[in-house]
């Protein structure tokens, strides 16, 4: 639409579309902090932080966590069943602790006493090797292990911890927690005892962190018990190792369903993934609420903001688009450690699209009905005349046909031969339908005014041209709006290029056809067109005598 167009558009008009949209972006992001904070797609964001540790795979240790398993070979290498004796286990501290490792941790809850031969030979080993950590159930250190007194490390004895954890709403493993009561857990304690310093609870808000899981199960090395008891593994393979020690066999009942895999993990593999994830610095946050609000606020917006740039189709294609870079990038973010909630934000973009959609629908319905209103209009065979020079301007009138017929109807556009039937007069036909026309658009292109006759002369000089005689024919017509359409930067023909027949054109406010946002355009050109004709029907009034003189416009 030419500027001076733009510059006549209502304020009120602009004023209340762009209200409708921001109205629209904001509920929709209300609605969607509401969702946020109530909580009620936490169980579809637990599941997509499964789908986001699935599609960023494993990543390999790098914290020299080994794990040494009671699995079914050790079973039946021993020929035992649960609870093997602690015997066992006493002889299996021995030979790790051989190897000199950083840490040995035992994720084995020892409950009550058993025989008195292998409670003691436990009790023996853990005095020798210990500092040992052993994990407890309850806040009393299990046999009757004396565990070594807070703060000190390099003390022989059991340094205790909680081997509790906790599952989401769903039953999966996705965070630790720092203490079930009083009694730190299995993780905590044994990174504060590699550290030498206490792990901050601030890593933990409301008492629980994120697990930043390595990979699935098996991902961590893995020695069965019985090959270190039978001497198939080297003491050397501890060197300067975190070795944990935990049942693996599912027999022992300590499997567990992770966001990393829905394979069972074993409670030791769990318990190795939470100490990596301290000693790592805790890779995996969630970002902060304010953060999160912004975002919903964002993205309940862009719907709206594209809706002012582009037409409803199209803002609905950048909608999904913005949908999709949201979706990567929040995978991006979860590879880089930071977890983006995902469900309540794809509620805001969904809900501030609906929004934008509805809010341009009702005011393209709004226009219609004030154009209608407006023009008066009664079932006629055509709205719009469309007048070209062909061999000039065929493909812009085309495109202008395509976009008026896909917002008024095909059968409301009338442009030459595609518009008469077989066996109609074209002449007859042509003038007939500038008599039922509301407006005439005159596609004029670069050479309109300068097209020679055969003769020699302007065609538009020739009285039997036939663009002159739709022009003159269309000026004619008080009822109509006639409205030059320039394309490829034609200039409005002014009234010493014209004609006395056509001089009337260069009073008509001209239109620029663009190629950018055509729908829109169209929109515009519609608007340009109903101011026309409200203007043409107040100056008809007035001259007939108004409305209550009876007067009636003068018949086409």
């Amino acid at each position: 639409m030419a500027s001076a167009s733009r510059r006549s558009e209502p304020v009120p008009r602009l004023w209340l579309r762009h209200v409708l949209l921001a109205v629209a972006a904001l509920c929709a992001a209300f609605l969607a902090v509401a969702v946020y904070e109530t909580g009620a797609l936490n169980v579809v964001e637990l599941a997509s932080v499964d789908a986001r540790f699935s599609v960023r795979g494993t990543q390999l240790p790098a914290t020299g966590i080994v794990i040494v398993a009671v699995d079914q070979k050790t079973l039946a290498d021993l020929d035992e069943r649960f609870p093997i004796p602690r015997v066992n286990y006493a002889q299996l501290l021995d030979r790790v602790r051989a190897g000199h490792p950083r840490l040995i941790g035992l994720d084995v809850v020892f409950d009550g006493t058993t025989d008195t031969i292998d409670d003691d030979a436990l009790l023996g080993a853990v005095a020798r090797d210990g500092p040992v950590l052993l994990a407890t159930q309850d806040e009393a250190p299990p046999i009757g292990v004396l565990p070594v007194p807070a703060g000190v490390r390099d003390a022989r004895g059991a340094v205790l911890a909680s081997a509790a954890v906790e599952t989401d709403s769903d039953g999966v493993l996705r965070h630790m927690i720092y203490a079930a009561v009083k009694l730190p857990t299995f993780a905590v304690v044994a990174a504060e005892m590699l550290d030498r310093r206490p792990v901050s609870t601030k890593d933990f808000p409301r008492d629980e962190a994120w697990v930043g899981f390595q990979g699935p199960p098996g991902t961590f090395p893995a020695y069965s018990m019985s090959d270190v008891l039978k001497g198939r593994v080297h003491a050397s393979s501890f060197a300067d190792k975190i070795v944990l020690i935990g049942v693996t066999d599912p027999v022992g009942k300590d499997l567990w369903v992770t966001a990393e895999s829905s394979a069972p993990m074993s409670g030791v593999e769990f318990q190795a993934n939470a100490l990596s994830t301290i000693l790592r610095g805790f890779p995996l946050k969630s970002v902060s609420s304010i953060a999160t609000v912004a975002l919903l606020f964002l993205l309940a917006a862009v719907p709206s903001l594209l809706t002012l740039r582009w037409s409803s189709m199209a803002a609905l294609a950048g909608a999904v688009g913005v949908l999709l870079l949201f979706l990567a990038g929040a995978q991006i973010a979860f590879d880089r450690g930071a977890i983006v909630d995902v469900p309540s934000p794809v509620v805001a973009l969904a809900l501030g699209t609906g929004g934008a959609v509805a809010v341009e629908s009702f005011v393209q319905r709004k226009q219609l009905r004030e154009l209608q209103t407006v023009l008066d209009l009664l079932p006629r065979s055509s709205d719009f005349f469309l007048s070209y020079r062909r061999g000039q301007s065929e493909l812009a009138a085309n495109t202008l046909r395509e976009g008026l017929a896909r917002k008024f109807g095909t059968e409301h556009v009338f442009m030459d031969v595609d518009a008469i039937q077989p066996g109609e007069q074209w002449p007859q036909r042509i003038q007939e339908a500038i008599d039922e026309c509301r407006a005439m658009l005159v596609v004029i292109g670069p050479q309109w005014l300068a097209t020679l006759s055969p003769s020699g002369g302007r065609r538009l000089d020739d009285p039997s041209d036939f663009v002159r005689r739709e022009v003159a024919a269309g000026l004619a017509r008080q009822e109509a709006v006639l409205v030059p359409v320039l394309h490829d930067g034609a200039s409005p023909p002014g009234r010493d290029e014209l004609p006395e027949a056509l001089k009337a054109l260069a009073d008509c406010q001209a239109v620029q056809l663009t190629g950018r946002d055509f729908d829109r355009w169209i929109d515009d050109l519609a608007e340009n067109i109903r101011r026309g004709r409200a203007r043409q029907h107040q100056y008809l009034s007035q001259a007939s005598g108004g409305p209550e003189s009876g007067a009636k416009p003068s018949e086409r």
